[in-house]
C-alpha cells in the first residue's frame, strides 16, 4: 500500500519573499542650491516618504527622506522637501538614489517579481527560502526529490569565468611574444565567437604583430592563422603561472581553451622552427560551460545516516540531485550552426531513481537552504555574472 504524501513544491525565485511590502529602487536625476532642504527634481518623480541619497559631498549626513513634495516650475522640476538641509550647493546636475515602500490594499506583497528585475540578492546559486511558519508539517519521515525544472541561464562566455584568450607567438626573427584579451560575456553560436573574438584581437594593439585571424568550420572547429608568418602556439598552465597570472586567470584561460577545444596538441613544438603559423582545435569546442548542475542542501539532507559524496577532491555533502543537462527531459535543438550552450534553455528532469531523504517526523521543515554547483565544484555563475539561473522542485513529503 503506497504511503499517504504531500507535494511541497519549492521556487527558487521565493527566496526573495519576505515579510513587509516591496522596496522599490530607482534614480533621481537634479540639484539643490546651498545648505538648503529643497531639492530640485529634473527627472524622475520623487515619493513623499522615500529615502534618498546621494555621493555628492554636499549631501547631509544620515537617513534623509522626502517629506513633501512642494511644487512643480514651469520648466518641468519638481520641488520636494527633505528631512534635513544638504551642507553645501551639489556639484552640479547629480544622481539621487530612491527607494520607497508600496502596499496594495494594505497587504504585504511579493517581492520576487520586483527583485528579479533588479537583479537583486540574495544570488540564485546560494540561497534559503525561509517561512515565519514552518513550511511542511506532518508526521514525515522520508523526503523524495520528484522532478526538477532548469532554466539554465549560463552563457557560453561567462563573467570572469572563462572570457580570458591567451595567446603565444615566435617571431620571423625567433623573438617571443603573448598576448592577453577579454571576451565580452553572452552567448554566442560558433561563426559569432570566431567574429567576436577576431573583433577584440583587431582591437588589441599586442595582437597586431603576429596578425590573428580566427574562423570556425564544421568539420574542424577553430582555425587560428597569423597572417604575417608568426608561429603562434597555447602556453602550458606552467607557462601562465610563472608569467605572473593568478589561480584564478590561469583557471579561467584553462576554460576558455575548453571552449575552443584548444589543448597541449596546440602547444610550442621541439624544435619550435615546426610549431606551425596556425592552429586548428585538437578538441571539438565545447560550448556547454558546465555538462551538469549539482543542487545541494544541508537542511533537506541533515538526517542521513549515509552522506552523499561524489568523485571530486572536495567530495562536497548534502546532494540533492545531480541534473544532466543533455538529458531528455526537453528538446534541446542543436545544428550545423549551433551547439548546446549557444542559447539558454529550459529542461525538466524526471529523475528516473529520485533521491529519498530520511527525515526525522518530530522536525518540521521551517527553511530550506540550496547550493548550485558546476562541474569544476565552484557555484555557478549568477546575479554577478548577470544571468541568473532559475529552478523549481517538487518534493514529496511521506507520512510514516
Amino acid at each position: 500500500m503506497q504511503a499517504a504524501n504531500a507535494i511541497l513544491a519549492i521556487d527558487s525565485l521565493d527566496r526573495y519573499i519576505s515579510g513587509g511590502p516591496p522596496n522599490f529602487t530607482g534614480t533621481l536625476v537634479g540639484n539643490w542650491t546651498g545648505p538648503t532642504t529643497v531639492l530640485r527634481v529634473s527627472v524622475g518623480q520623487p515619493v513623499k516618504g522615500a529615502t534618498v541619497f546621494s555621493t555628492d559631498p554636499g549631501w547631509p549626513a544620515g537617513v534623509t527622506t522626502i517629506v513633501a513634495i512642494t511644487g512643480i516650475l514651469a520648466s518641468g522640476v519638481i520641488l520636494a522637501q527633505l528631512s534635513q538641509p544638504t551642507t553645501a550647493a551639489s556639484a552640479g546636475i547629480v544622481n539621487i538614489e530612491q527607494t520607497f515602500s508600496y502596499t496594495v490594499a494594505s497587504q504585504p506583497i511579493s517581492n520576487k517579481l520586483i527583485a528579479n528585475f533588479n537583479n537583486e540578492l540574495p544570488n540564485c546559486n546560494d540561497f534559503t527560502i525561509s517561512s515565519p511558519a514552518a513550511l511542511i508539517y506532518g508526521y514525515i519521515d522520508r523526503i523524495i526529490v520528484s522532478q526538477i525544472q532548469l532554466q539554465y541561464n549560463i552563457p557560453t562566455v561567462s563573467l570572469g569565468r572563462n572570457d580570458l584568450f591567451y595567446l603565444a607567438w615566435i617571431a620571423p626573427g625567433g623573438a617571443l611574444g603573448n598576448a592577453q584579451v577579454t571576451i565580452p560575456y553572452g552567448f554566442y553560436n560558433p561563426a559569432e565567437l570566431a567574429a567576436a573574438l577576431q573583433t577584440v584581437i583587431t582591437a588589441s594593439p599586442a595582437f597586431t604583430p603576429p596578425g590573428i585571424t580566427v574562423s570556425y568550420t564544421l568539420e574542424d572547429g577553430f582555425l587560428f592563422q597569423s597572417t604575417t608568418n608568426y608561429k603562434i602556439y597555447v602556453p602550458e598552465p606552467g607557462q601562465l603561472v610563472t608569467s605572473g597570472l593568478t589561480f584564478n586567470q590561469v583557471a579561467n584561460i584553462i576554460k576558455t581553451y575548453k571552449l575552443f577545444g584548444l589543448t597541449k596538441l596546440n602547444g610550442i613544438q621541439t624544435p619550435s622552427s615546426s610549431t606551425p603559423i596556425f592552429q586548428y582545435s585538437s578538441h571539438y569546442p565545447n560550448f556547454l560551460y558546465t555538462p551538469y548542475i549539482d543542487i545541494y542542501s544541508d537542511v533537506l539532507t541533515n538526517y542521513q545516516n549515509v552522506k552523499d559524496t561524489n568523485t571530486s577532491v572536495s567530495k562536497p555533502k548534502g546532494l540533492l540531485a545531480r541534473v544532466l543537462l543533455s538529458g531528455g527531459g526537453n528538446l534541446q535543438v542543436t545544428t550545423d550552426t549551433t551547439a548546446l550552450g549557444s542559447t539558454p534553455f529550459v529542461m525538466t528532469a524526471d529523475l528516473n531513481n529520485p533521491k529519498v531523504i530520511k527525515w526525522t517526523p518530530d522536525v518540521a521543515v521551517p527553511s530550506i537552504d540550496f547550493q548550485l554547483r558546476d562541474c569544476y565544484g565552484d557555484l555557478i555563475p549568477g546575479v554577478t555574472e548577470q544571468f541568473p539561473t532559475e529552478f523549481q522542485m517538487t518534493l514529496l513529503c511521506i507520512e510514516g
